[in-house]
């Protein structure tokens, strides 16, 4: 049985948000599942939702507490696991999500509504400025090595925090170091903001019937949005 976490750290994002996905994933997912929020504040989470506390001497802030869900002190790191962001909308079975196959890495998202050669070459002089993966979605189990990630956070907290603009850009530009990198296939996952594929149908806040997942780019209240 798999097992879907969501993070809910400060108060942008409430129960709401974490029972919304809950429902979604019910709604999409036709295998059983164990699901979970790591969280400082839990009142309000759907009954089925397991809490687990984010530690009380926490020193992450905003998008960095995702590590936690390879920090196997707060984590078990056993098992089959998906995360799932709170600024997403999932439209349509993902069924395969579940069952992909990670193997010993860590499965993303592509942006591959970017197009990464300009991107890549307009910030050439801006260092570690863009990435091509978003950790929106993902997908992995007890076959990753997450005692590499735990380890390097630890030895070098200076280097994650003040060089990276978050999770996607560490795991994007130190990937040789830490992690194997899978990406789940193109058109599962588009993003409302930004487009579906580039150069296909690079379309703004344009919602898309087919494919799978909605990434809402941090909008408070993707909900409002409706196909």
């Amino acid at each position: 049985m798999i097992s879907i976490y969501t993070v809910k750290w400060g108060f942008k994002y409430d129960s709401e948000h974490v029972n919304r996905v809950l429902e979604q994933c019910r709604e999409h997912i036709t295998t059983d599942f164990n699901f979970y929020c790591l969280t400082e504040h839990p009142i309000g989470l759907h009954p089925e939702v397991v809490v687990i506390p984010l530690p009380a001497d926490n020193y992450y802030e905003k998008w960095w507490n995702k590590l936690y869900l390879f920090d196997r002190r707060v984590v078990p790191q056993y098992g089959e696991k998906l995360f799932l962001d709170l600024d997403i909308g999932i439209q349509n079975n993902i069924d395969c999500i579940v069952d992909h196959d990670p193997e010993d890495g860590l499965t993303f998202v592509r942006t591959h509504w970017h197009n990464m050669k300009k991107m890549k070459r307009d910030t050439q002089d801006i260092p570690r400025a863009y990435t091509d993966l978003n950790s929106s979605v993902l997908r992995w189990n007890d076959r990753l090595d997450t005692d590499k990630i735990t380890k390097f956070v630890t030895d070098y907290p200076d280097q994650m925090f003040f060089h990276y603009r978050g999770l996607d850009n560490l795991f994007g530009h130190k990937r040789e170091n830490l992690l194997k990198i899978n990406f789940f296939p193109d058109g599962w996952v588009y993003s409302y903001n930004y487009g579906y594929m580039w150069p296909i149908d690079v379309r703004e806040q344009v919602l898309r019937e087919e494919p799978l997942i909605c990434l809402y780019d941090s909008m408070e209240r993707p909900q409002d949005v409706k196909l």
